[in-house]
């Protein structure tokens, strides 16, 4: 799996989402490529122009800003982005309506409900035991007991990369464009 992006370029996606700069698809995918593929922040700022995102604009501003914040000092941007700020209790994974919220920015209409979907089944599968109605028995290859929000999202990943190279053609084609290399850094940073 390739390297993650930087966390500013991924917090900017975010930003770009809240303040309603990403209203179609299309540019919230041609900002992801964007992000993928900037190498440093003189590079991006120029991407934004590109899109259209003048330098007088509100979001150049707040993007200025984050761009040249130390690491320490982005906290301040946790309300606007949706992450937890860091001194608020951390949240428990499972179950969580803050992974759906947090997913948005990073996600297309048809994923976000793919991942709305994936996510559920993920969360009953967490159960010490699942059993399948329709089956007719217990099943679940990631039923365990989710003992820290740590290793539960180490198995989240692995459910995601899963699912990107499952055996059912059907299956794997939904989300093989899920950005996982971005996704990960933002739920980690927001449970962990």
């Amino acid at each position: 799996m390739q390297n993650s992006p930087d966390l500013l370029f991924i917090d900017t996606i975010m930003l770009s989402y809240r303040l309603g700069w990403l209203r179609y698809e299309a540019q919230r995918q041609a900002m992801l490529k964007v992000a993928r593929e900037a190498t440093d922040p003189i590079t991006y700022m120029s991407a934004l122009e590109r899109y259209g995102i003048g330098r007088k604009s509100t979001l150049h501003h707040f993007v200025g800003q984050i761009l040249a914040a130390p690491a320490h000092y982005r906290s301040m941007y946790a309300s606007a982005l949706g992450i937890r700020a860091k001194d608020k209790e951390v949240p428990p994974f499972l179950a969580n309506p803050l992974v759906l919220f947090l997913m948005e920015p990073l996600l297309g209409d048809k994923l976000q409900k793919t991942f709305f979907e994936g996510y559920w089944w993920f969360v009953n599968n967490h159960q010490p035991t699942f059993h399948d109605v329709r089956r007719g028995h217990f099943i679940g290859i990631y039923a365990t007991d989710a003992k820290d929000n740590a290793s539960t999202l180490e198995r989240f990943e692995e459910y995601l990369i899963r699912m990107m190279n499952h055996s059912n053609q059907r299956i794997r084609a939904r989300y093989e464009n899920f950005p996982i290399d971005m996704a990960m850094p933002i739920l980690r940073r927001a449970f962990l």
